[in-house]
């Protein structure tokens, strides 16, 4: 559900919470448990004064009109405090839907959020920053393989080689080094544009 949908849902539910705390009279945002007591303590003192009615039919000599006088009048308040209650319910789960809608929203926001810094963070290295590092990686593996020659001329030069074909093996192996590194890095290279959704960069000449 869209972000636009859960406000719309949301002041939907609050303006039915509003509205059926003015058709019980009061508000019922936090209020829903002093209703519930308010309605127990008015069905109580109802029975008891219908309850001492009854008791003093007995004392009329229409004794059944009468208990059945106080038999209406005591289905009617029930009946209308049945009534309130059923309507308090409604504001209650109008209330906790509300809420749950909130809660879910406020998720939501807060997921959004998140993947907002993540991204924001991840497109902050800039392309030329990318290049810097990848330049500093050919140089890196250039001067380990310009350190790994002469161990190497030391090996052919105890074989017996002169001083030419030493020279020669050791450029070509420099080269097939650099060779090798730079098909790794743009290697590397396309994955990173491929990945970040820009256009790839030339490659080295």
């Amino acid at each position: 559900m869209s972000k636009a949908r859960l406000l719309i849902v949301l002041a939907w539910a609050l303006f039915s919470v509003r509205a059926q705390a003015e058709a019980i009279g009061e508000p019922a945002v936090g209020n829903v448990d002093v209703q519930r007591q308010r309605i127990d303590a008015v069905r109580k003192e109802k029975l008891a004064e219908l309850s001492a009615q009854d008791a003093a039919c007995s004392t009329r000599f229409a004794v059944t009109d009468c208990q059945n006088e106080v038999g209406v009048r005591r289905r009617e308040m029930l009946a209308d405090l049945k009534r309130q209650e059923a309507r308090l319910n409604e504001v209650d789960r109008h209330q906790k839907g509300a809420e749950q809608l909130q809660r879910s929203q406020d998720k939501a926001t807060e997921r959004a959020q998140r993947e907002s810094e993540v991204q924001t963070s991840h497109d902050g290295a800039t392309l030329e920053q990318r290049q810097k590092t990848l330049n500093e990686k050919v140089l890196n593996h250039e001067s380990q393989g310009k350190r790994e020659a002469p161990a190497a001329a030391v090996k052919k030069t105890a074989s017996g080689l002169d001083a030419a074909s030493m020279e020669s093996n050791r450029e070509a192996y420099a080269e097939k080094q650099r060779a090798a590194e730079q098909r790794r890095l743009d290697r590397e290279k396309r994955l990173l544009d491929k990945s970040n959704g820009s256009a790839p960069l030339p490659q080295a000449p």
